[in-house]
């Protein structure tokens, strides 16, 4: 082969493989191509994770809890068991000398109005600190036959409460009239034949005290003393 030959046949053989190289890069890069393409087809779809459901809390109402109402001291617990009710008549003395007494109404105050004579207007009473105002209204009969005889006086006529004992205190004009109460002070003393007296006392007890449990004795030297509760 001559030089011209040699050369012209490496020219070729060089192009050849030029066009070789190029055709394995082509090639190459398609199949990459290729790859992606399919791998991307084939990748399983993601599923969303379902969004969590709230429930609200509910909140219980509280239930509410009926307030018990005050309940009366049974007979076992009380001080004078024997006790008469309110307005309960008690026949004391004999024969000549019978009486009939009752405790027949109360009041309980914070204070209280009397008319003051010279000044001709009412005048406000208040109770010390811690203190409020009973209106006890005895009433006292003389049944009798005899010409006179004695009602309670009001030093003998004593309520208890809460196991303390309070006792009539004395000072105040028993003609002077309480604003609202029609009644004057009871005063006792001589009672004659078929006579009636009756009033109020008062006295100074602890605020708040129950009716439940608070009772007026009668102190009768030679008799049995009458006791009454208030309610």
């Amino acid at each position: 082969m001559d030089r011209n030959s040699r050369a012209t046949a490496f020219l070729y053989n060089k192009m050849v493989f030029r066009y070789m190289q190029k055709t394995r890069l082509l090639a190459a890069a398609i199949l990459v191509i290729l790859l992606v393409f399919f791998a991307g087809c084939t990748e399983s779809p993601v599923t969303p994770e379902p969004a969590a459901v709230v429930t609200p809390l509910q909140t219980a109402e509280p239930t509410p809890v009926p307030t018990p109402a005050p309940v009366a001291p049974t007979e076992a617990d009380s001080p004078f068991p024997d006790a008469l009710p309110l307005r309960a008549i008690a026949s004391v003395g004999e024969g000549e000398n019978t009486r009939e007494i009752s405790v027949y109404k109360y009041l309980i105050r914070d204070g209280y109005e009397f008319f003051a004579q010279g000044w001709g207007r009412w005048e406000p009473v208040s109770p010390p600190e811690g203190k409020e105002f009973l209106f006890i209204f005895v009433r006292v009969k003389h049944t009798g036959t005899k010409k006179e005889i004695s009602a309670p006086y009001p030093s003998v006529i004593t309520v208890h409460t809460n196991g303390n004992a309070y006792s009539y205190k004395s000072g105040r004009d028993p003609t002077v009239q309480i604003k609202d109460i029609k009644e004057l002070e009871y005063t006792g003393g001589k009672l004659y034949v078929y006579e009636t007296k009756e009033g109020f006392i008062i006295y100074e007890v602890p605020e708040g005290i129950s009716p439940f449990e608070t009772y007026v004795s009668i102190f009768l030297p030679e008799e049995e003393s009458p006791v009454w509760k208030l309610a």
